[in-house]
């Protein structure tokens, strides 16, 4: 189905770490699959990757010399790395792709300036939740890019927002909300109030807490796009399982300032499909 497809025009703009395991769905051809997590990684990849890692999004460390810090983020013919554009027209149906079941409440969180983007860390990992084919993925932290990673036709739209999941046997989850420019977004507004402070702070003040309920992040009306990628930020690592939805949320100019004021930009470039399919699964 392409019914959001007029939605979507140009737009003015001012990542997700992590890895998965193996899913537990039964996964119809080039259906989104995980795949085991390598050796080592640690809880740190639920976020970005370390920050003075040799990485950035600009210059000699940015983003088209990632390559040469980790082989994974080299594109070949077979990657499946992340973000990718989304054609709208040449999406695949397949009533075996689900989309993930939310059980979301509010709850508290803490705002940290990572050195590359503004995260809220779940405070008690447990009260929040999605369950992806049959798989129960906690909920742990969601960050921001600006402009956004995922691109809708090309287009991308002011930032991305990035939930991030964790099963009980270390699978991982992500979803992918694109914030468009217009009214303000009040389900963030604690969350951008907090930036300030939070990029001052140094290793001896408390992140910022914040609640906020995360059912109220996603537009739970949109339909989805389930693919098989990556991570967005070294080392690349392959075997996430995405949800991105189709339709955007809104931020304001002020809150899109408040972020760049701190991280002016942040996200990785599309990557090549190499064949993958993306799957477009109704909201019922």
């Amino acid at each position: 189905m392409t019914k959001y497809a007029a939605f979507y025009v140009p737009l003015t703009a001012a990542a997700l770490a992590l890895t998965g395991g193996v899913s537990a769905w039964a996964a119809p051809a080039s259906a989104p699959t995980s795949t085991v997590a390598p050796a080592g990684i640690s809880t740190g990849a639920l976020g970005l990757a370390t920050p003075g890692g040799g990485w950035s999004y600009d210059g000699a460390t940015g983003p088209e010399h990632w390559g040469e810090i980790a082989s994974t983020c080299a594109s070949t013919p077979t990657s499946k790395q992340s973000p990718v554009d989304i054609p709208l027209r040449s999406l695949t149906e397949s009533r075996k792709v689900k989309a993930p079941v939310l059980d979301y409440e509010r709850a508290a969180f803490t705002v940290r300036d990572t050195g590359e983007t503004i995260q809220a860390d779940l405070t008690t990992v447990g009260t929040n939740a999605i369950t992806l084919d049959g798989t129960r993925y906690e909920l742990r932290q969601f960050h921001l890019h600006t402009p956004s990673e995922h691109t809708i036709d090309g287009e991308p739209a002011a930032m991305e927002l990035h939930l991030v999941h964790q099963s009980a046997e270390g699978k991982l989850a992500a979803l992918g909300v694109l914030l468009e420019l217009g009214r303000e977004n009040a389900a963030l507004a604690d969350f951008f109030d907090a930036i300030p402070a939070a990029a001052a702070a140094t290793s001896s003040v408390a992140p910022q807490p914040v609640q906020i309920n995360p059912a109220n992040l996603v537009p739970a009306w949109s339909d989805l796009i389930r693919y098989d990628g990556s991570l967005t930020t070294p080392p690349c690592s392959e075997g996430v399982l995405w949800s991105v939805y189709e339709r955007p949320r809104m931020i304001s100019k002020a809150q899109l300032g408040a972020f760049t004021a701190v991280h002016p930009e942040n996200s990785r470039p599309v990557q090549p499909l190499n064949g993958r399919s993306l799957f477009e699964v109704d909201v019922d």
